[in-house]
């Protein structure tokens, strides 16, 4: 007899559909119908689980987000911290092209969407918050100011998203991370 599958595994079935049906379809084709029918269960449970659309979105944006974390900024080493996340950024590129094609989507979608729009822009006060405490570190060039940097990295990786080859994105955030910690200057 097959294990059952808990409400938990449920929920990342639907997750995980979501994801595709954006990455495939755009928001445009996102259905709650067809997520619940990739999930192989009823339409009507989807509601157990997401009480609402703007829910199973921002289970999604979490998700694809969470895939970018790598633990609280090392503060006494902040370019190494810096260096880490942008390659880890341009491996994930490479590698899963398809997550940078739903936060793209989403992104465009937070413009047009004032409930999507909340969900995006909190996220990125929390990136843009630990960038700028990276940035407020000693160590940096004096020229480069804490708020603009944080800024500039977070430009740079979204705007990078909408190259089509995932090599020219990532090799555009490896020309950044060489123009903020230039070759050498890290022991």
């Amino acid at each position: 007899m097959p294990a059952t599958k808990t409400g938990s595994d449920r929920r990342q079935q639907l997750l995980k559909a979501a994801f595709d049906q954006i990455a495939e379809n755009g928001f445009e084709g996102l259905r709650t119908r067809v997520v619940a029918n990739a999930a192989g269960i009823d339409h009507s449970t989807v509601h157990h689980y997401f009480a609402t659309k703007q829910d199973l979105i921002a289970a999604v944006v979490d998700y694809a987000v969470s895939r970018f974390r790598s633990g609280e900024p090392e503060l006494d080493r902040p370019q190494v911290r810096l260096r880490e996340h942008l390659e880890l950024m341009a491996r994930l590129m490479r590698e899963q092209p398809k997550l940078f094609t739903v936060l793209s989507e989403i992104d465009l979608r937070a413009k047009r969407d004032p409930a999507i729009g909340a969900i995006v822009a909190e996220r990125d006060q929390r990136w843009r918050a630990t960038l700028t405490a990276l940035f407020d570190q000693p160590g940096w060039h004096p020229s480069i100011a804490p708020g603009p940097a944080a800024a500039l990295v977070i430009a740079a990786v979204k705007g990078s998203r909408f190259y089509a080859d995932p090599a020219d994105a990532a090799a555009a955030l490896e020309q950044l991370l060489e123009l903020l910690i230039p070759e050498g200057t890290l022991q």
